[in-house]
Order: structure tokens, then sequence, then C-alpha cells
């Protein structure tokens, strides 16, 4: 795959947007060492310090995904950053709903995928990810770490790149393969924080408790409440408690 390497950018989906809309036809990935406007969920900035940790945004074009499958693409590209966060022993490493990851119930990732859609299919993804790596201080956001903070010692950042791009680009193949469906949405629930257990949700401005019985296609969640009641929900509608 195509790297290009930048000093700085406003924000990587934004930058690759642009490549992709001048010329950059094949499948690449943008890294930046600073993004002054990184993206997240719901608007929100993701703040990353210079130098220390992973921004990038990988793009992948060519797909033929059907949008009420859009889902899919989810889990795979989760899915691929668990399984090589795994290889360096985090602890408690979970999936929190829709796309963030979890250690020791801190957020070390964020994933923010964005889809250019000409009528029902999905035809290029931008999947932008933030990934902590060395950063040691994360001022006035308690629930975030990194690995070098949860491992106790400093990360390869370009080593750790070269392992999730091996494993990213293989998405168009796999979203091909209709029979992988089945066990790649049970691998991403199986990880899920709050799957079968009790957690707490942000409703309406209220704090309930509850329990994920599902993810659908649509991504939508669904949610079990104390009073039996199922209920499902985008990600706009409900926020997860950590």
């Amino acid at each position: 795959m195509k790297h290009v390497k930048v000093d700085a950018t406003t924000s990587t989906n934004e930058t690759a947007k642009s490549l992709h809309k001048n010329g950059f036809t094949e499948n690449f990935c943008i890294s930046a060492e600073y993004q002054s406007i990184g993206k997240g969920q719901h608007q929100k900035k993701w703040i990353s310090e210079k130098s220390k940790n992973l921004t990038f945004t990988v793009v992948l074009g060519n797909l033929k995904l059907s949008v009420d499958r859009r889902f899919y693409l989810n889990i795979l590209v989760c899915n691929a950053l668990l399984e090589v966060l795994k290889t360096y022993h985090l602890k408690a490493i979970q999936l929190k709903w829709p796309n963030d990851i979890l250690s020791e119930h801190k957020k070390i990732c964020g994933i923010l995928i964005e889809n250019t859609l000409p009528g029902s299919y999905i035809t290029t993804t931008y999947i932008g990810i933030g990934l902590n790596v060395n950063q040691e201080v994360f001022k006035d956001l308690p629930h975030a770490s990194s690995m070098k903070l949860l491992l106790q010692h400093e990360q390869d950042r370009e080593t750790i790149l070269s392992k999730l791009l091996e494993r990213l680009e293989d998405i168009p193949d796999l979203l091909e393969k209709e029979n992988t469906f089945g066990d790649n949405s049970l691998s991403y629930k199986k990880a899920l924080y709050g799957y079968n257990t009790t957690t707490r949700f942000k409703l309406n401005q209220t704090i309930v408790s509850g329990k994920i019985r599902d993810v659908y296609a649509s991504g939508e969640l669904n949610v079990e409440f104390e009073d039996g009641t199922l209920q499902s929900f985008n990600h706009s509608e409900i926020q997860q408690m950590y």
C-alpha cells in the first residue's frame, strides 16, 4: 500500500479526500505527525501530541458494498486493529461501540470511518485512526491512556503502523467473502464492552443501566434495560459510559 507521510495537516481524513479527488486512485495511507483539527465521533476533536502517536487515514476504493451492510466495514476495521493490538499483550482490551478501543477501561484508540455513497453502494471509504502510542499526559481526559503508559515502556510507532496497514489492506477481499460475515460479527460482539453485561448509558440526558444484546448490520445497538424492555439506537441517540 502506498504511504504518504506529512509533518502536519488539519485532518488526515480531509487530506485523504483531497488527494483521492485529485488523482490518488489506488489504495493508500496518509499519516501525519500532527493534526490541528483531528476529527472524532459526534463532531468531537481528536487531540494528539505531536510525534507521539499514530494519526492516519487508510483509503480503500473500488468497493461495492451495499449501504445496508455498511457496519460490516466497521466490524472488519475494529477486528483488524484489535488483532494487532492483542499481540502487544495489552490487558483487558475491548471494543466500545461503535468503534473505539479500550484497554483497562481507558481509551487508547478512536476510529472515524467516512464513506463515498453514490447511490446505494459504498465505493470508497476513508478509515481515520488515532492510536495513542507514546503520549504520557492527557490533560482533562481522565479516560484516555496510551500503549506506553499501559505497557510501561516506549513503543515503535513505525512497526505498529506497518502491522496495522498489513491487516487493513485485506479488508476489500474480506468484504467480498459473504461466508465470513457471521464469524467476524461474532468476534466483534464478544469483544464489546458491555455485551451481555450491565453497563451505564446516557440517554436523553439521563443515566440508565442496561445490557448490549446485539449490534445489527446497520450499526444500530440493541440494548436491554433494567425493566426488561429492548430498544435499538444509532450512534447519535445513545452514549455508553465507561
